[in-house]
C-alpha cells in the first residue's frame, strides 16, 4: 500500500503544484509546494493506514524519475538522488513526530519546515 501511497501522492502534488505555481509563481517554491507534497505524502499514507516512510520514499522516487526526464542528463541523476535521499529523510521525520505524538498535521508541519529550509538552500546557493 506504501507504493500506491507514494504514487497518488505524487500525482495529486504534481497537479497541485502545478496549479499553486501557476497562481503565486516561483516564490511557491519555498513555501507553498513543500506544504502541498508533505500534506499529499503524510495524508495520503494516513487516509490508506500504511507506512508513512514508504510513501515519501515512492514519491521521492517518482520525482527523481520526473527530474531525470526533465534536466540534463549532468544534472538529471544528481536531481533524482537528491529527490529520494530528501523525500525519505522529510518521511522519517514524519514518522518519529507522529509516533511521538499521534498528531497528523504536528508531522505534516516538522517535515514542512524541514522541506521549505530545503528548498530554500536549493534555489538559493544551487
Amino acid at each position: 500500500m506504501g507504493i500506491i501511497a507514494g504514487i497518488i501522492a505524487a500525482l495529486l502534488a504534481y497537479l497541485l503544484n502545478k496549479w499553486a505555481l501557476k497562481g503565486v509563481g516561483e516564490r511557491g517554491l519555498i513555501a507553498l509546494v513543500p506544504f502541498i507534497e508533505e500534506a499529499a505524502k503524510s495524508g495520503v499514507a494516513f487516509l490508506l493506514k500504511t507506512s508513512f516512510i514508504q510513501a515519501h520514499f515512492v514519491f521521492g522516487c517518482v520525482e527523481g524519475v520526473y527530474d531525470m526526464m526533465t534536466s540534463s542528463k549532468k544534472i538529471g541523476k544528481w536531481a533524482a538522488l537528491a529527490s529520494i535521499l530528501s523525500h525519505s529523510f522529510f518521511g522519517g521525520i514524519t514518522y518519529f513526530v507522529y509516533t511521538q505524538t499521534q498528531a497528523l498535521l504536528l508531522s505534516i508541519m516538522a517535515a514542512w519546515i524541514f522541506h521549505s529550509g530545503w528548498n530554500w538552500y536549493i534555489t538559493k546557493y544551487l
